[in-house]
C-alpha cells in the first residue's frame, strides 16, 4: 500500500485525541452522538489514519480540490462534521470527474450505527469499505473479527485493510460487489451498508439472522433518499420503516444508473408530443423526489437544458421509454417515445402525493417477500395502503 501512515503515528497524540474528543462533544451536542459506548469507539479511532488524502471545495471557486497531509487545513477538515470525497472515477490517482468513493461525515455514521443496536460480539456486515474508519468503528464496538466489511474496488479494498492492520485490526475485508453480501460469514447479526442502493439484494436477507436487522439507504430514480430499516423473519421476507434521519450515499456500483448517452442510445425512436401541468421544479423538494421516484423504479433522471429551456430527461433501463420534459417559462413541452408515457407516471403520482398532504419519507415503509417483490406502503391516519410495488428480480 502506496501511502503515508505518518498520520497514522501522529494520530494518536494528545492534540489529536483533543480533536477527537472535540469532535464527540459536537455530535452529542446536535444529537447525533447518544451513547456511551459510540463515544468510547469515536475517542479511541483516529480518523486522520484513514483520510491522508481527499477533495474538499475550494473557498473561492467551489471546485474540489485536493487535500493531504503536508496542507495547514488537513487536520481540521479531518475532525470536522463533513462528508469528504476521496476518489474520482473509481481511480485512486484521478483528481476530478464523477467522486466513486467517500468517507461519511461522522455525525451520518453515528447515527446509522447507533440505529443498528449494536451489541458485543454481533456479527456485523458491512457493504462499501471506503477509507476504512466506520469498519474500525465497527472493530472497537463488536470486535474486529465479528466484522465483514466489502468493497467493490480492489485498490480501495487493499488500501483499508492496511490502515486497519496499522491500526492493529484485523476484520474480513473482502474485494466484491456487496450486492452478493458475504455468505462464507454468514449469518450476519446486522447488515450496514455505507452506500445506496435501487432496491434490497435478496442475498442481504438470506444472510441476516433471524432477529437481525438491515440498515441501507434506498435511492429513487428522482435522487430522493431514505434510510430503512428492516428486520428479516427468516423465511426470505423482511420489513421495515424509513427512518426519520437524512441520509444520501453514492450508489452501490451494480446499482448506479447508466449513462445517459448509453440511456439515449437505447431509446424508443417515437416521438409524441403533448403539454403538462407539471413542472420539472415541481419535483424538487427531497420529499417529492423519494415519493415519486419509488413510482419509476427502472428508470434514470438527468438534469437538461434545451434551446427550449431547463428540464428533465428520463430514460427506462429495460424497455426503451423515454420522456423529455422542458419548462419554456410559459409552458411544459412534453415529449416521449417507447411503451409508457413515463412523465404521466410522474403526475399521476405526484397529484396523489398531494392529495396525501406531501408525506415525508419517514411516512412510507417497505416490505420485501421472498419472491422479490419489494412494496412500499403509505402509512395515514386511515392506516397503511400501497405506494408502489415492483419485482427486483425481473
Amino acid at each position: 500500500m502506496n501511502e503515508d501512515h505518518n498520520s497514522v503515528n501522529v494520530g494518536r497524540d494528545p492534540a489529536r485525541q483533543r480533536l477527537r474528543t472535540e469532535l464527540a462533544d459536537l455530535l452529542i451536542e446536535s444529537g447525533d452522538l447518544r451513547s456511551q459506548a459510540w463515544r468510547q469507539a469515536l475517542l479511541a479511532t483516529p480518523r486522520d489514519a484513514f483520510l491522508p488524502r481527499f477533495f474538499m471545495p475550494h473557498s473561492e471557486t467551489g471546485e474540489l480540490v485536493l487535500v493531504t497531509t503536508s496542507d495547514p487545513e488537513w487536520i481540521g477538515v479531518v475532525y470536522s462534521n463533513e462528508p469528504l470525497v476521496t476518489q474520482f472515477d473509481g481511480d485512486p490517482g484521478a483528481t476530478h470527474g464523477v467522486p466513486t468513493s467517500s468517507s461519511t461525515a461522522p455525525g451520518l455514521m453515528l447515527r446509522m450505527l447507533e440505529a443498528l443496536e449494536l451489541d458485543d460480539g454481533m456479527r456485523t456486515l458491512e457493504i462499501g469499505t471506503g477509507t476504512g474508519y466506520n469498519a474500525a468503528l465497527l472493530c472497537h464496538r463488536v470486535g474486529d473479527k465479528n466484522v465483514t466489511t466489502i468493497d467493490v474496488d480492489p485498490a480501495i479494498v487493499e488500501t483499508a485493510r492496511g490502515r486497519l492492520n496499522v491500526l492493529g485490526l484485523q476484520p474480513t475485508v473482502i474485494a466484491g460487489d456487496g450486492a452478493n453480501g458475504w455468505s462464507a460469514n454468514a449469518p450476519f447479526d446486522r447488515i450496514i451498508a455505507t452506500c445506496a442502493v435501487r432496491h434490497i439484494p435478496s442475498e442481504w436477507i438470506a444472510q441476516t439472522a433471524i432477529g437481525g436487522r438491515i440498515l441501507t439507504t434506498i435511492e429513487t430514480s428522482l435522487h430522493g433518499y431514505a434510510l430503512v430499516l428492516l428486520v428479516p423473519d427468516g423465511r426470505g421476507s423482511a420489513s421495515g420503516s424509513f427512518l426519520r434521519d437524512a441520509a444520501s450515499f453514492m450508489p452501490m456500483r451494480s446499482h448506479a444508473s447508466p449513462a445517459f448517452a448509453q440511456l439515449r442510445g437505447r431509446a424508443a425512436q417515437t416521438t409524441t408530443r403533448r403539454r403538462s401541468g407539471l413542472r420539472p421544479l415541481d419535483l424538487d423538494s427531497d420529499a417529492a423526489r423519494f415519493a415519486i421516484g419509488l413510482a419509476l423504479p427502472d428508470v434514470s433522471a438527468f438534469s437538461i437544458t434545451t434551446e427550449g429551456g431547463a428540464g428533465i430527461y428520463l430514460g427506462h433501463h429495460l424497455d426503451g421509454s423515454w420522456t423529455q420534459v422542458t419548462d419554456t417559462g410559459s409552458r411544459i413541452n412534453v415529449e416521449y417515445g417507447g411503451p409508457q408515457d413515463l412523465w404521466a407516471v410522474a403526475e399521476d403520482t405526484h397529484a396523489r402525493w398531494v392529495r396525501h398532504r406531501e408525506p415525508e419519507p419517514s411516512q412510507f415503509s417497505l416490505s420485501v417477500d421472498a419472491e422479490g417483490t419489494q412494496t412500499v406502503h403509505l402509512h395515514t391516519a386511515q392506516g397503511p395502503n400501497t405506494w408502489t410495488s415492483f419485482d427486483a428480480k425481473r
